[in-house]
């Protein structure tokens, strides 16, 4: 079965809000639960996913820093 990457997305959103939360159960939408045994095994599985969503975009990132150019118009 394909995952697409809108659905990637959407799982590490869920991811990222049980552990912040410090919940150890995530449903996805069709209602199936993974229970996780501790966190360090939630942050393996949320840096797992976050590998598979860098393969599919090309191990591109957000871009992090903005440039400015400016000049005083001489």
């Amino acid at each position: 079965m394909a995952v697409t990457l809108a659905q990637l997305h959407e799982y590490r959103d869920r991811l990222v809000d049980a552990k912040f939360s410090g919940a150890l159960i995530v449903t996805d939408s069709n209602g199936d639960s993974i229970r996780y045994r501790s966190h360090s095994e939630l942050a393996a599985a949320l840096a797992s996913l976050d590998a598979e969503i860098r393969n599919l975009t090309g191990g591109q990132r957000p871009s992090t820093s903005i440039t400015f150019n400016t000049s005083k118009g001489l």
